[in-house]
């Protein structure tokens, strides 16, 4: 007989053991679900291997969500020959499942990263299409090369899959030209005319944007929220500040009177908060004063890419920093993503692009990530962090 057993460590929060007890059995798979079975729309929590002894853990980390119609967690517990299964669930406590539905003054967006459009438009448009938000943030490397008619070609998706909603972008440093040896490094013209665009039809939407001195960072308010778009890519594919001025400027805007969040939309990492690594060389310049004004003020959400690390990446892509109030989040990426590292057992889903969306409301912020091909939610990329 399968057994299934939890011992979860934070109110309203995954994180915790996973216990099955299942002799004669050589593999788990952990799923959310309810008291009648499985939820379809999400994939598994993980593959869990039985030993000979009918014995297999798993210790959820990093603070994972449980979601809303969840009550219960099911494990599908596989014969060696995988002829034939046997399920086990156990009651989810109370104190562990999530306050019921988002707050009214929620605000939604999607977010996009990495989508590299060189040859293969049709991604690109899959991926707009999976955005179920009016508002998306693009995180850079919307492109591969940074030249001009790939960004002509991305206009093009943007006209077919998503003519109605509004895009807010950052540059990638895929979207400035590779440096050529022995020639001048160039900056990122197609990208400025693209940035240009997308923001001109986000004005004419209503959207008031203000802008840095220099022309390249910007902020818009989008109802309670702020949202601030850094460009931290320069010619020659520098992941530089340019000029310094634009953090100078960040420090004068944070000094604003706080909204209920401000939202940071920056292509790369800060190194605290890489998925990749805590320690070495950081991707941004001036990444230590950056990381100073984040921690002399609260109620930030930095959203980054870059890294194109899986959401099923078992320490995980989000962090929140109670003290101050101040949310990170590596979003993935909509070409395949990186699962080096990780298990041998994974669902082939968690390899591809994702989507991210983000509900933002005063007292609350849910993360939820899924895969752009099937459109299953990953439970590992689901996120729900109560203030």
């Amino acid at each position: 007989m399968v057994k299934l057993k939890i011992s979860l460590v934070w109110p309203r929060c995954a994180q915790g053991e996973y216990t099955v007890r299942a002799k004669g059995m050589i593999l788990a798979a952990l799923h959310w679900g309810n008291a009648e079975g499985p939820l379809g729309d999400w994939g598994p929590i993980a593959y869990v291997p039985v030993d000979p002894a009918g014995n297999g853990s798993f210790f959820f980390p990093g603070r994972r969500g449980i979601p809303d119609g969840a009550t219960h967690v099911w494990a599908r517990c596989w014969l060696p020959d995988f002829s034939a299964f046997e399920d086990a669930s156990t009651e989810i406590p109370a104190a562990y499942l999530p306050e019921a539905g988002p707050p009214r003054d929620t605000c939604r967006f999607s977010i996009l990263t990495d989508l590299h459009l060189a040859a293969r438009p049709w991604k690109i448009r899959q991926a707009l299409r999976a955005a179920e938000s009016d508002t998306i943030f693009l995180l850079g490397d919307a492109t591969n090369d940074g030249r001009p008619e790939q960004f002509e070609a991305f206009r093009a998706c943007v006209e077919a899959a998503a003519p109605e909603k509004t895009i807010f972008p950052v540059t990638g440093n895929h979207d400035v030209p590779a440096p050529v040896r022995g020639a001048a490094p160039q900056d990122g013209v197609g990208y400025a005319d693209f940035q240009r665009w997308l923001l001109t039809r986000a004005a004419a939407g209503g959207h008031e944007i203000a802008f840095d001195p220099e022309g390249r960072a910007y902020t818009v308010r989008i109802g309670p929220l702020e949202v601030i778009g850094l460009q931290c890519v320069t010619a020659g594919r520098k992941f530089l500040f340019p000029e310094v001025r634009q953090l100078d400027w960040l420090e004068e805007r944070l000094r604003d009177p706080a909204p209920a969040w401000r939202i940071l939309l920056c292509h790369a990492p800060l190194l605290a908060h890489n998925p990749n690594r805590s320690t070495g060389q950081p991707y941004l310049d001036r990444n230590r004063r950056l990381q100073a004004l984040l921690d002399s003020h609260g109620g930030i959400i930095f959203l980054s890419g870059h890294t194109h690390v899986s959401p099923n990446r078992l320490a995980g892509n989000g962090e929140y920093d109670e003290k101050r109030r101040n949310i990170y989040l590596d979003c993935g990426s909509v070409v395949a993503t990186d699962t080096a590292g990780e298990q041998g057992m994974m669902s082939p889903d968690w390899k591809d692009g994702c989507v991210t969306e983000l509900a933002v409301s005063a007292h609350a912020v849910e993360i939820r990530m899924r895969s752009i091909e099937s459109g299953r939610r990953f439970p590992r990329g689901y996120y729900r962090f109560t203030v």
